[in-house]
């Protein structure tokens, strides 16, 4: 089969196109051919070298969807139960310390098998599994949004940040979202924009909506320094406040707060890692998804790029893409 694969790290002219033999099932295991492969962020910082658990040689990729072609169940006997199914997943440390999905197959736990949206094509489904993820540990398992909460989201245009929206205006949060400029986006009705075009652009809108001190939530998708501490400053001083984070623009992973802000709301912050989550809970996290998908309660990315696994140029171009955050659009392997 054809893969992607890098033996060490430091440069996306590390990555090349191999072919390598198919893996080899273990009882209880699926064998998915996949038809997409989603790009995300930490695939780019893995081969460059920047996630320092990330080990060598290695195929990256995190996100995939595509349909079963093998299956042994637990005594080792072919299986023909999920034979045909298509399915999507992400997460765990597919990609970081064991090989990644941008290859023609992978392999997974039959217990971890999630059908993908009957309502997606491969592409879409294989482009938003790894943000909507995060989304979900985000606003669920770290922030615990509720009904009524006040919401900022930094970066509500992006994959986790606009998945993150979805999710707390389906939990009935009011939503505020930040964006770089609103001339070419045209955000969802739920969202209240707020455009930063000015050092304090966060807390002047808050205080046009009558929130000063009554902001329950802040999710950073987005990691600069002046929204986020531009937002602390809105936030509830009671000792409810809660703060998770995911990500950060500096490359040495630095940026000041204000903790005179932070500790006298009493605020708490939390930091989001898709990997907390096993196989059989992201399997939950998706069946979930997909359900929510496909009654109209969510809803999955419009468009996707589509790159052909064999352009070297492209691949690299996209990952290139994604690391500078160039497009809003995302883009999908095709093996």
């Amino acid at each position: 089969m054809q893969a992607l694969k890098f033996e060490k790290t430091g440069s996306l002219d590390g990555l090349s196109l191999v072919n390598i033999d198919k893996p080899i099932l273990r009882p209880g295991e699926a064998l998915v051919r996949v038809r997409a492969a989603g790009i995300n962020g930490s695939d780019a910082a893995g081969i460059l070298g920047m996630l320092p658990f990330v080990t060598t040689p290695r195929i990256p990729g995190r996100d995939f969807s595509g349909e079963v072609v093998e299956a042994l169940d637990a005594s080792g006997t072919s299986s023909q139960e999920w034979i045909g199914a298509e399915v999507w997943g992400t997460g765990s440390e597919r990609g970081f310390t064991s090989d990644g999905t941008f290859s023609q197959y992978v392999t997974v736990p039959i217990a971890a098998l999630s059908r993908k949206p009957a309502s997606l094509d491969h592409s879409r489904a294989g482009s938003m599994t790894l943000p909507w993820l995060c989304a979900w540990i985000t606003v669920d398992t770290l922030a615990n949004v509720k009904r009524g909460d006040n919401v900022i989201i930094i970066g509500a245009r992006g994959g986790i940040g606009s998945a993150a929206a979805q999710l707390c205006n389906e939990r009935g949060a009011r939503i505020f979202g930040t964006y770089t400029s609103l001339a070419k986006a045209t955000p969802p009705s739920y969202i209240t924009p707020i455009e930063i075009g000015s050092k304090n652009a966060i807390r002047e809108a808050i205080a046009k909506a009558g929130l000063q001190n009554k902001i329950d939530v802040l999710l950073d998708c987005a990691g600069y320094e002046q929204p986020f501490n531009d937002a602390l400053f809105t936030m509830t001083p009671n000792g409810t406040g809660r703060v998770v984070v995911m990500a950060v623009h500096a490359k040495d992973g630095l940026f000041p707060i204000s903790m005179r802000t932070f500790y006298t709301k009493a605020l708490t912050l939390k930091g989001m890692l898709s990997s907390i989550l096993g196989p059989l809970e992201v399997k939950e996290v998706l069946d979930d998804l997909a359900k929510k998908i496909d009654s109209g309660l969510l809803e999955g990315p419009k468009e996707v790029k589509e790159v052909d696994m064999k352009n070297m140029d492209t691949v690299k171009g996209a990952l290139q893409e994604i690391l500078t955050r160039a497009s809003h659009v995302r883009s999908v392997i095709i093996p």
